[in-house]
């Protein structure tokens, strides 16, 4: 299992994004109950599938650290057109759980996205009103699942999309499995 630090570290470099902010992220996220707390003393602390895919969702979608926390409650509890189904398991449901059940299912279907012909899994955060998208395109399936919510009050003609990659989650997904 990887470290807070670890996959914070890991974040920043697969994102581009400073590591200082996703520190301050990640720190946002502990103070409000939206990553598992570290350990005092000698135990190691450990992150979750979900405590990454918290904070993959700060760092991607949030304009600014403050809104971190706001950021990662708007975002992870977008419903799904359909739900995501992993063998005879029924994941994503929401958008948070969405992003950890690929994370967690990276690790074992690496194979499928070695070579030319890979698969590819694209994720895609929608903004200032919230919405994501998450697409694949694998061997033995593909598919959209389109993530909504309450369309808010405002009009916002200025828009933003955030986007990553199979290379992303599939790294994320490693480092917490270990």
């Amino acid at each position: 299992m990887a470290t807070p630090r670890q996959l914070v570290s890991k974040l920043a470099e697969l994102t581009g994004v400073p590591e200082g902010t996703v520190i301050l992220h990640d720190r946002n996220l502990m103070t409000f109950g939206l990553r598992s707390l570290g350990v005092r003393g000698r135990g190691v602390s450990s992150v979750t599938y979900e405590d990454a895919a918290n904070l993959l969702i700060a760092v991607a979608a949030s304009r600014s650290v403050k809104d971190s926390v706001r950021t990662v409650v708007a975002y992870s509890a977008l419903t799904a057109s359909e739900p995501l189904a992993f063998d005879a398991d029924v994941r994503g449901r929401n958008f948070g759980d969405a992003l950890a059940a690929f994370l967690e299912a990276a690790p074992n279907s690496r194979h499928l996205f070695a070579g030319r012909g890979g698969g590819t899994i694209e994720v895609s955060i929608f903004g200032p009103n919230p919405a994501a998208r998450i697409e694949w395109n694998l061997p033995e399936s593909s598919g959209t699942i389109d993530y909504t919510g309450k369309r808010g009050p405002t009009f916002a003609d200025l828009q933003f999309v955030s986007k990553f990659s199979q290379v992303t989650i599939g790294h994320i997904g490693d480092l917490v499995s270990n």
